[in-house]
């Protein structure tokens, strides 16, 4: 398992090596408006794990997927 330091070093890659058809598959499992799944996901910086539901609870939830630029 990769630790917080190495997970963050991991994610924030330089490039993108994915073709069209990784962008497109990704963009196709989910339409926009349905509702996402709960999962559980790990906070990069502390290791803490998270689920979306403990969120949802609150109010609205965006969750970024990616680079945005």
């Amino acid at each position: 398992m990769a630790t917080p330091k190495t997970a963050v070093a991991l994610y924030n890659y330089e490039a993108f090596m994915g073709g069209e058809s990784d962008f497109m598959a990704f963009r196709s499992k989910l339409s926009v408006g349905s509702p996402a799944p709960d999962f559980t996901a790990v906070v990069l910086d502390s290791g803490y794990k998270v689920q979306l539901w403990d969120y949802c609870k609150e109010g609205d939830v965006v969750i970024e997927f990616g680079l945005l630029t």
